[in-house]
């Protein structure tokens, strides 16, 4: 599967993309929270639908799991 997101504790996520998904083959390095983890696949390209798609398939309630914005 090119898109691979593992919910690994609590609201912490890795993922693993490759294209045609994202512009280039990209994992995680570290455990990340729902938000900045939609923050890093946007930069690497990859379409808010799918996004949300892989993470809807991880945690049903992922939304209401997303940490505050620090504005």
């Amino acid at each position: 599967m090119p898109f691979t997101v593992r919910k690994v504790e609590n609201d912490l996520y890795t993922v693993t993309v490759t294209p045609p998904h994202s512009k280039n083959p990209w994992s995680t390095t570290e455990r990340l929270s729902g938000r900045r983890l939609i923050e890093e696949l946007k930069k690497q390209g990859c379409h808010p639908i799918d996004i949300a798609d892989a993470l809807s398939e991880v945690d049903p309630n992922w939304v209401s799991k997303l940490a505050p914005l620090n504005d």
